[in-house]
């Protein structure tokens, strides 16, 4: 889902780690964003809208009717020198 919805930072997937018999976790790779500092609110809201997605209840959620996003607040969201805005982690529910 963040893939879709967020192009520009895909997931891409790797393989598994863990360990032997008790954990199993994914590796997911992101390209970097560099010289990038963490978006404002204003702009993460802003951004949103511009994608089609309208404020829902609570700071940093939003929704399109298809999907439920949150966590999208300034540590997860960052914007680089040119005004590019990538959200690099948010959580994604389908409605």
């Amino acid at each position: 889902m963040h893939n879709a919805l967020f192009p520009d930072t895909a997931y891409q997937f790797r393989g598994f780690a863990g360990f032997d018999g008790r954990t199993v976790q994914p590796v997911l790779r992101q390209v970097r964003v560099a010289n990038a500092t963490p978006a404002t609110q204003i702009m993460i809201d802003t951004y949103m809208a511009a994608i089609g997605f309208e404020k829902a209840d609570g700071e940093g959620r939003f929704s399109n009717g298809s999907f439920l996003v949150w966590d999208v607040i300034p540590r997860n969201v960052l914007v680089d020198r040119d005004g590019d805005i990538f959200v690099v982690d948010a959580e994604i529910k389908r409605i």
